[in-house]
């Protein structure tokens, strides 16, 4: 438990490193836009799996 919670917090820490170091604070709010996107697809790709599932195909 507390190995998952630990590689959560360090993948998480990397994650926003990356992001301070890739986007000035210009493009902030591209950033924004771009992260309420994946969040939009992540969803869309996820009750597609669901649908697909309960029809049954593996």
């Amino acid at each position: 438990m507390l190995g998952r919670l630990f590689k959560f917090f360090v993948i998480a820490c990397v994650l926003l490193a990356l992001v301070r170091l890739l986007f000035s604070p210009g493009q902030r709010p591209s950033l924004r836009e771009w992260i309420v996107t994946l969040a939009q697809a992540l969803l869309i790709s996820a009750g597609l799996f669901v649908a697909l599932y309960w029809l049954g195909v593996h």
